[in-house]
């Protein structure tokens, strides 16, 4: 098995939910276990609200880890204060409550099986 820790980020530019990370999607056997999830508001002086959905390789919601969470102005807040496991293809999704305002930053593990 290989594992790499891998970090993505995304800067929520629309109402609509944006994928931030995607799980490694070759092979039945690949995982990904999420570290820590990270929302910016950058902001002077709004807060804005945020939401993190799982969501699986077909686009069907798994859970939300985190739902209209206010993120001060100013402020990082750690949305996942456990680990999560994600399989193959699963994605984490973020949306917030202004464009523009929230960056969301996601650190993992991916273990993916040996190719030979």
């Amino acid at each position: 098995m290989a594992e790499v820790f891998e970090r993505a980020s995304a800067v929520l530019s629309t109402l609509n939910e944006t994928t931030v990370y995607q799980a490694p999607n070759a092979d039945d056997r690949d995982r990904s276990i999420t570290l820590s999830c990270l929302a910016a508001n950058t902001d002077g002086t709004s807060s804005a609200d945020v939401t993190i959905a799982v969501r699986n390789a077909a686009g069907q919601l798994i859970a939300r880890t985190a739902y209209q969470i206010p993120v001060p102005a100013k402020s990082t807040l750690e949305l996942m204060p456990n680990r999560l496991i994600l399989k193959r293809g699963d994605q984490i999704r973020a949306q917030a409550s202004l464009i523009n305002r929230i960056e969301v930053t996601v650190s993992t593990l991916e273990i993916t099986p040996d190719v030979t």
